[in-house]
């Protein structure tokens, strides 16, 4: 079985805090990607960079201070294109 892992494509990395154009630009072909794999049976794993509401207390965000990703936010999560093919896959 094929295993096919997505990075982080939560709103906050595509077209939030810390979005780009070039993130913005790979977004047809993740979901064209993550579609082709599901319909040959691939096992799907989306994995969620995820922070809580004291980000900027941590190492990480004394270092890059720009919250994003904090658990249940509209940035924490995946973006809309990629919502409706979660089903029978797995979210980290």
């Amino acid at each position: 079985m094929k295993l096919l892992v997505v990075v982080d494509m939560q709103v906050d990395f595509v077209n939030g805090a810390l979005g780009t154009p070039e993130a913005v630009s790979i977004v047809d072909n993740v979901v064209n990607k993550v579609k082709e794999e599901k319909e040959k049976g691939s096992q799907i794993i989306f994995t969620m960079d995820t922070h809580e509401t004291n980000y900027l207390e941590t190492a990480e965000g004394k270092n890059l201070p720009v919250e994003h990703c904090i658990r249940e936010t509209a940035g924490w999560k995946l973006i809309p294109q990629l919502r409706p093919l979660t089903a029978d896959t797995k979210i980290i």
